[in-house]
């Protein structure tokens, strides 16, 4: 028996290598996250972890991911400074999510390629969510690395495109006359382009329109770069229900930012003495709220679509119409 076929078919062993596999890959992304923001650093320089207080470096049995953390208490050995809890949560969010890759599609494939490529892309995508979420930036290195990292996925693993079982025609494939008749890797480097090349230019002529028609930018090229690299790695379809999910995600939580934001605003004022406060901080709530990340619900869109792609189909294009045509009657 391989070893391919010993993940397969255990499932503790399973669980608890790729969470720790997870936690690993978090513990790289933390430094990612606190790195790819601030001038001077990069990812691979300096080659060492270091304390972002004192600067000193951390030693690596107190880098262990989790579990230097707890013993250390989240703190520095040498400056006793807090690191915070960021660092913990980036860990456990990419064991939970690696775990969650390990029970799908993804490891029903011949090979490992399709889990591996889901792996790297889970690992970037939380690095992008993290850094668009406290600076506003989705970084190039994700985005625009994104698109060739999706051709060569998609080439290396057709079923990222074709389905599990490899019998799905991309959209918009069929407008070149290409069918299932065709090579894979046809197919896919095809559905790789257009999805990048269409997702692009979508992006592009909502971000004119809505900037033209609210007078300010409506939307950051970082999100036109992103869906680009979303269209190579999981074609248009891919893109498409990105987008969607995207939106209502991030209609939600703007709304709810903006609700955070308006209590802030009435609180402190209200602890100032103010009286009638509401309606102006009502006002600069909105001012204030409205200044969402779109990064973090378009990768929510891509997370589900990478992990569960027939349920989000069926979902879409089966339950939700029911549920509309339940309500119409």
């Amino acid at each position: 028996m391989s070893w391919w076929e010993t993940l397969q078919q255990e499932p503790v062993f399973r669980r608890i290598l790729l969470a720790v596999l997870g936690a690993m890959f978090g513990s790289f992304a933390s430094a990612a996250i606190y790195r790819i923001p601030r001038e001077g650093l990069s990812i691979w320089k300096p080659a060492r972890s270091f304390c972002p207080s004192c600067e000193s470096q951390i030693r690596w049995h107190d880098n262990l991911p989790i579990v230097g953390y707890l013993i250390l208490r989240g703190r520095c050995r040498s400056c006793k400074t807090s690191y915070g809890a960021g660092y913990m949560i980036h860990e456990l969010v990419l064991a939970g999510l690696f775990v969650l890759a390990g029970e799908g599609w993804l490891l029903a494939q011949e090979g490992p390629g399709a889990l591996f490529f889901a792996l790297v892309a889970l690992t970037a995508l939380w690095i992008a969510t993290a850094v668009d979420w406290e600076h506003l930036i989705l970084p190039d290195g994700i985005t625009l690395g994104g698109i060739p990292f999706g051709i060569l996925a998609a080439v290396t693993v057709p079923a990222f495109h074709l389905g599990a079982g490899l019998d799905q025609l991309p959209w918009g494939v069929s407008w070149l006359g290409l069918g299932l008749q065709d090579s894979a890797t046809k197919l896919v480097v095809v559905s790789a382009i257009l999805g990048s090349s269409i997702s692009w230019g979508l992006l592009i002529g909502i971000r004119v329109v809505f900037s033209y028609i609210l007078r300010q930018e409506a939307l950051g090229l970082g999100d036109v770069k992103y869906l680009a690299a979303v269209g190579a790695f999981l074609g248009l379809e891919g893109a498409a229900w990105t987008l969607l999910i995207g939106v209502f995600a991030g209609a939600v939580l703007g709304l709810l930012n903006i609700l955070r934001m308006i209590w802030v605003v009435a609180t402190r004022r209200r602890q100032r003495g103010r009286t009638r406060v509401l309606k102006s901080s009502m006002y600069m709530g909105w001012m204030l709220g409205r200044l969402f990340p779109f990064g973090p619900p378009l990768v929510l869109g891509t997370v589900l679509y990478l992990l569960y792609p027939e349920d989000i189909r069926v979902f879409f294009l089966e339950t939700w119409p029911n549920l509309l045509l339940l309500a119409e009657s």
